[in-house]
């Protein structure tokens, strides 16, 4: 008999075999955890692996001290899923010592959903999160607010060999050496995310030394940093930013206010606009590109960004010192600096495809060594 309609493949759910009927198994339902930091340590504890924990709808589960070392709750080594229902978990920063919200081991696999995870502050590295390599982590409709990280991490830190799937999910105030909201050295994706107000010494918003990353529709929007990359700063391992908007962000050092980069580097329908380079003699308001770079621009555009430090602070768009870069149906405008160039300043000729460079003050290119294919004044 051959089954053609859904009543027909319906059917197919129950069958019978040596006389005996075969019912699909039902999933388990999930663990509900009420509205009590210890019901919540004590089913971390206890939760078997594939299990889903519901937490207590807009409870806040406060951590006052370490579970164990660094970790505030019970590390995540195995597979879990956490149905947060608009819940905050938070360490309380006046009578806490220091540590991390969450740790997800090599062997973890952790599904956050619909929670904040507040005050972390881990000693070395992930204030939020820490994901160990060959762990995995999602999150969705997560808040990562106002956690730090002395080092590494301020939000979440992704270590090499790890992997972090992020959607619709926002980091903000959050703090570190490197990478104020996010730390992303393994394979990470984001869509659909915001990075506000993050600080750090390097990479406000993001830090990226290894492994591959991806960034959709995801806007890095007033964060900032102490050295270089405001907004974002790589150095090893190809990223990606897709219809993704890098803007309004601030190094007060000396390089790349919305970008610091090192790496091939692709942008595409993405904006880069309004970021500082704030710093003495200031270089690459909008994107600093390291001789190590490769930067490719594809309909994307660096607007209004400046250089605006004092001394010979140069290329309010992009400045280039060795790097490759590709402009494709891009534009380079309105940009600002100090000193001339305020558009482009490169010792290396770009790769141009029906872009342009204009309105940037006080030239476009000029006092550049090398003038940019089609670059007027």
């Amino acid at each position: 008999m051959r089954y053609t309609t859904l009543s027909g493949i319906a059917a197919l759910a129950t069958i019978v075999v040596n006389g005996v009927s075969a019912v699909p198994a039902v999933a388990a339902p999930g663990i509900s955890v009420r509205c009590d930091t210890t019901a919540l340590i004590n089913a971390l504890a206890t939760a078997p692996a594939g299990a889903t924990l519901v937490l207590a709808r807009h409870c806040t589960y406060h951590l006052t001290t370490a579970y164990a070392g660094a970790d505030g709750l019970p590390p995540i080594d195995r597979q879990l899923t956490i149905e947060g229902r608009d819940s905050t978990i938070v360490r309380d920063g006046l009578t806490a010592g220091a540590f991390r919200i969450f740790h997800v081991t090599s062997t973890g696999d952790l599904r956050l959903d619909d929670v904040t995870i507040r005050g972390g502050n881990a000693p070395d590295a992930g204030g939020g999160i820490l994901v160990d390599s060959s762990g995995n982590l999602k999150l969705d409709e997560v808040t990562l607010d106002n956690n730090q990280a002395d080092i590494e991490g301020g939000g979440v830190f992704v270590v090499g060999g790890a992997t972090a799937y992020i959607t619709r999910s926002e980091f903000t105030f959050n703090n570190a050496g490197e990478g104020g909201g996010l730390q992303s050295d393994g394979t990470v994706t984001t869509d659909t995310v915001e990075f506000t107000h993050n600080n750090a010494g390097v990479g406000g918003a993001i830090g990226h030394e290894d492994g591959n990353a991806v960034f959709r529709n995801t806007t890095l929007k007033n964060n900032t940093s102490s050295f270089d990359g405001g907004g974002i700063d790589t150095e090893s391992g190809p990223v990606q930013f897709i219809n993704s908007k890098i803007i309004d962000n601030t190094t007060t050092g000396a390089q790349g206010g919305g970008i610091w980069n090192a790496v091939s580097l692709t942008l595409i329908k993405t904006e880069v606009s309004g970021n500082v380079a704030g710093g003495s003699n200031g270089q690459g308001g909008g994107i600093y590109n390291n001789p190590a770079g490769t930067l490719v621009l594809r309909d994307s555009s660096v607007d209004r960004n400046s250089a605006n430090g004092s001394g010979t602070s140069q290329a309010g768009g992009i400045y280039n010192p060795g790097g490759a870069v590709t402009l494709d149906r891009s534009e380079v405008n309105n940009n600002a600096s100090t000193v001339a160039p305020g558009g482009v300043w490169t010792d290396t000729q770009f790769t141009v495809n029906r872009s342009e460079i204009r309105r940037n003050i006080p030239t476009n290119c000029a006092g550049s060594p090398v003038i940019v294919t089609g670059c007027v004044g």
